[in-house]
């Protein structure tokens, strides 16, 4: 199994025990300090698809810095990190508000993948209404991104 795929098996399984529709993995570049866009998995659940694939297909475009974004900042901090509602923002916090307006997107969250203290990947997750932080969605995508972390280390 690859990485890639290893990944999106991940997103998947946060995205159904966490009812937030939309994962993605951006991966970090140490050399260059960026993070990129990797993968993506969605669910027909609040959305359309079409939305989804729009929103993904918009952010591939971005390309981040350590501590920019909602992304950045996971990778800085190494630190889950929880938006209410995105849409609300800046832009110079959530830098994808405008495309999270156009297509629905309006909580996220964000947590770390760790290995050997150091990041290896940082997923997000979103879903078109608001919610209120809830340390219970955080602790299970935190479990399934240490599963991540441990796995990936084997690969």
């Amino acid at each position: 199994m690859s990485m890639n795929e290893t990944i999106t098996i991940s997103l998947e399984k946060i995205c159904v025990s966490t009812d937030f529709p939309y994962g993605e993995a951006w991966i970090p570049d140490e050399d260059k300090n960026l993070l990129q866009l990797s993968s993506s998995y969605y669910i027909d659940s609040g959305f359309g698809n079409k939305d989804l694939e729009q929103f993904w297909v918009c952010s591939q475009d971005f390309i981040l810095s350590r501590g920019e974004g909602l992304p950045g900042r996971v990778w800085l901090s190494k630190q889950p990190e929880w938006i209410i509602d995105v849409t609300i923002e800046s832009e110079g916090y959530f830098l994808r508000n405008q495309i999270a307006k156009a297509f629905g997107v309006k909580s996220g969250f964000s947590v770390p993948v760790i290995t050997q203290n150091k990041v290896l990947i940082v997923l997000a997750f979103f879903t078109a209404q608001t919610h209120s932080k809830d340390t219970k969605i955080i602790e299970i995508a935190t479990s399934q991104a240490e599963s991540l972390g441990k796995f990936l280390l084997h690969l």
